[in-house]
């Protein structure tokens, strides 16, 4: 900006010096044509006064009659004048043309003045006076005509020159005229560019002061401008940003601040409202003077009034508990010499009525430069029912809150002591009784759990009257009670004890206005040197229990190492199963077929599982599938049975095509079909062997839909709409179904092999058969009779109009490859 000012006051300064120059030049030239005017006018005077001179002279040449005439002294007078005219016209004009003019002149003057001396000299001759009077007025004539010449040419001269000059003035005057003009508009024109350069980055910089000044922070300017002006907007945006970062972080510093005493404030709030809420006593210990400050609360804690405990720190120390002094002091002098990071304590401590309470103390010591604790302060809290609740707590963790008799971790706990002593007292005799009440399920199912509770705690107290003082009764869960017998004589003494508990337990129960009589089953273990752990004499007792309840329930006997063999044998059992399931190997399907018995034709087949055991050989599952059940197995292994059942219909299909199709009937267990999404399961093994749902039947057991109806039903009927068939195995044997079966989603039954191997030859024991087929009739289901293995019994149930049979009439469970045989050999139907 400033090169711009300076640039614009030079090229202002050097038009105006330019036209002041030429204006000057001009005068200068002016000035000299005006003297040049001046000295033609000064010769215009001389020569008038020439002339006039000259004039006078003539004049007086003419009136003088003679040389010695009156006038001969003035014209002397005027021929000295003419000639000092014609010298002072000599000495004043400088043009060539001018000055031979007046030479000519002055030649003549002096001519003239020559011819007047001798006219004057030559007065006696008259004649010659008379010629010289003509010679010198004829010279008089012709200076005159000379001088009349030059004032012709001088008065052009001087009109020529005036006129140049009054051109000269005018074109100054113009040029003054238009430098001015010229030098108004540029100023004007700088004015405008520099008040534009200038104003208006004022102007941007009030708007954006004014805008800071309204709070509009980091408010910035245009700062393209390459001037002075450009660098002050920079370093003015700098400063305006500059500005609201620090505001920002000012506003940040008093936000972060305020909140800062806010928390703090709430703090404060917060830690008054704590210690007034949790009740809590206030202490503070100034070492040096070894004075004690006690809140009010502090000393209500322990019901005395503000006045009722002084200020030393006996007035605590004496009140606790004395086992727990020699503690609490060792806690302080711990911390106090930093050997601790705080005090912690929990002790009991006096009441003013005499009872100890107990507190929790808390401390933190205040040191000086040198580490010297000297301020500690700190806050007692009341803890007692914290306490009483952790006594609780411990109570309840050992005992059975229903019955409130010692809990299974209580019971094993003595049960471990007590081996623990017979091991170093070889000598000591001890038992373990197992006890479960029988039937207790139907109790609870049948009167509500209300009562099964009711009739729990009853047995509890019953056992407790009947035991010795040394002996512990514990509820292990549900129904089931253990009994540990110390220091018994022999196996007679632990059976006498089980038959009082027997006797005890015997009479009935009144329990919600009904009488319940219930019976109990009992294991006994004895002491074994085998036993190292609670848990083996108990899984014995546990066993014989079970030993009992097989053999009739309402009994007790004892444990002896063949129980414990049998149960070693299904436990392996069970691991093997687990192996088989997980790597799916080992089992075998195979398939019995079932007939239409009006057409003889084959219909479809029922899958059955086998295990093959790599050291029992093939068994069959009655005897591993309900431990399949019991261990959850059931899951994946049925899944397996399934996919292959399905796997192997889709191949007879194709190989043996038919109208209808060949059909798979598959058994599922109850556990199966309630799990959730079995249903989807099932359309998913279809739609991967792109089987018809047709193709596949469900077998159920009526006693699987009855446990729970609404939601086997749901299921059925989810596998139905998919096409799936539903049948009822077993029809017959389990709960009586017969009112609900039309609302069943299913499409055939089967009669149990147990109705069909009553029927003789003549025809006794139909009568529930011909019940079964009749209510398939009037539902319009279709009937399957298993167990077909003699002539009669198919000619029986053909004459009952029974659609479908299987049996070993036709053909037992063939694996794959044999049944393939049977198909291609005609599978011959006995007429």
């Amino acid at each position: 900006m400033k090169r711009k000012i300076i640039l614009s006051l030079l090229v202002l300064f050097f038009i105006s010096a330019s036209g002041a120059v030429l204006s000057a030049y001009y005068i200068t030239s002016t000035s000299g044509t005006l003297n040049r005017i001046v000295k033609l006018h000064q010769i215009e005077d001389l020569r008038q006064h020439l002339i006039i001179s000259i004039q006078t002279v003539q004049s007086d040449l003419y009136t003088v009659h003679t040389m010695l005439g009156r006038r001969v002294d003035a014209i002397v007078d005027n021929v000295s004048t003419l000639d000092d005219v014609a010298a002072r016209c000599v000495g004043c004009h400088h043009e060539p043309a001018i000055a031979n003019n007046i030479d000519e002149i002055q030649k003549l003057v002096h001519a003239y003045e020559d011819a007047l001396s001798y006219y004057i000299t030559a007065s006696a001759n008259r004649k010659r006076i008379e010629k010289l009077q003509h010679d010198a007025a004829a010279i008089g004539n012709d200076i005159l005509k000379k001088t009349e010449t030059m004032t012709s040419e001088a008065s052009r001269k001087l009109t020529a020159t005036t006129t140049k000059a009054m051109k000269h003035v005018r074109d100054a005057r113009l040029i003054l005229f238009l430098t001015m003009g010229i030098t108004l508009a540029l100023g004007a024109v700088v004015a405008v560019k520099l008040t534009r350069s200038i104003t208006g980055p004022i102007d941007n910089l009030v708007l954006a002061t004014r805008a800071i000044a309204g709070g509009e922070l980091g408010h910035t300017i245009d700062q393209t401008d390459k001037t002075e002006f450009g660098e002050f907007a920079s370093h003015f945006n700098a400063m305006s940003l500059a500005l609201k970062e620090n505001y920002e972080e000012l506003v940040r510093e008093i936000t972060e601040r305020r909140q800062t005493e806010e928390a703090l404030r709430e703090s404060e709030e917060r830690y008054a409202l704590a210690a007034q809420g949790a009740n809590d006593g206030l202490w503070d210990w100034n070492i040096r003077n070894n004075t004690v400050y006690y809140s009010f609360r502090w000393k209500s804690m322990l019901g005395f009034d503000d006045a009722g405990i002084g200020s030393t720190l006996e007035e605590w120390l004496s009140r606790v508990h004395p086992d727990d002094r020699e503690q609490v002091e060792a806690k302080l002098s711990a911390h106090i010499n930093s050997q601790s990071p705080q005090f912690e304590c929990e002790h009991r401590i006096q009441h003013k009525d005499g009872s100890y309470r107990w507190m929790l103390n808390r401390g933190l010591a205040v040191r000086d430069a040198h580490g010297k604790a000297y301020r500690m302060a700190g806050s007692q809290t009341d803890i007692t029912g914290r306490k009483n609740a952790e006594a609780q707590l411990v109570h309840d963790a050992f005992h059975d809150a229903l019955t409130g008799l010692p809990n299974r971790a209580l019971f094993m706990d003595r049960l471990e002591h007590v081996i623990a002593s017979a091991k170093r007292h070889p000598r000591y005799l001890y038992g373990v009784l197992f006890l479960d009440l029988d039937r207790f399920k139907v109790i609870n199912d049948s009167l509500g759990h209300g009562a099964g509770d009711k009739l729990l705690i009853e047995v509890g107290q019953r056992l407790k009257s009947c035991l010795r003082p040394g002996d512990t009764v514990a509820r292990l869960g549900g129904d089931e009670f253990a009994i540990l017998l110390e220091d018994i004589d022999d196996a007679a003494d632990a059976e006498e004890i089980t038959q009082r508990i027997e006797q005890v337990l015997a009479p009935h129960y009144a329990i919600q206005g009904s009488e319940i009589i219930t019976t109990q089953s009992i294991g006994i273990a004895l002491r074994s040197d085998r036993y190292e752990w609670p848990e083996q004499i108990l899984r014995d007792a546990d066993i014989a229990m079970y030993e009992a309840k097989s053999k009739g329930r309402s009994r007790h006997e004892f444990f002896d190492t063949k129980m414990h063999a049998s149960i070693i044998d299904r436990l392996q059992l069970e691991s093997d199963l687990r192996i088989a399931v997980e790597h799916q190997s080992g089992f075998l399907l195979h398939y019995q077929p079932i007939m239409d018995l009006k057409s003889q034709r084959l219909i479809g087949f029922e899958a059955l599982v086998r295990w093959k055991h790599a050291t029992r050989g093939l068994i069959y599952p009655l005897d591993f599938i309900s431990l399949a059940e019991e261990t959850g197995l059931i899951f994946p292994l049925s899944n397996w049975i399934i996919r292959e059942s399905c796997i192997q219909i889709g191949a007879w299909q194709k190989k043996y095509p038919g109208n209808p199709e060949l059909r798979m009937s598959v058994n599922i267990s109850s556990k199966l079909l309630l799990q959730p999404g079995f249903a989807e399961s099932i359309q998913t093994m279809l739609l991967e062997q792109a089987l018809d749902p047709g193709s596949l039947a469900i077998e159920i057991t009526e006693s699987v839909i009855m446990e729970h109806p609404d939601r086997a039903v749901e299921t059925m009927a989810k596998l139905q709409k998919m096409g799936v068939h539903i049948h009822i195995d077993d029809f017959g044997t389990g709960y009586s179904s017969l009112s609900y079966l039309h609302s069943f989603p299913v499409n055939a039954l089967k009669i149990d092999r147990s109705f069909i191997a009553k029927m003789s030859a003549n025809s006794d024991n139909q009568e529930i058969i011909k019940t079964i087929i009749a209510l398939a009739q009037n539902l319009k289901l279709e009937v399957i009779a298993e167990g077909l293995e003699q002539d009669h019994q198919l000619s029986a149930i053909k004459g009952l109009e029974c659609g479908f049979g299987q049996g070993f009439l036709f053909s037992k469970p063939l694996p794959p490859e044999a049944l393939e045989s049977w198909i291609l050999s005609g599978n011959s139907f006995p007429v």
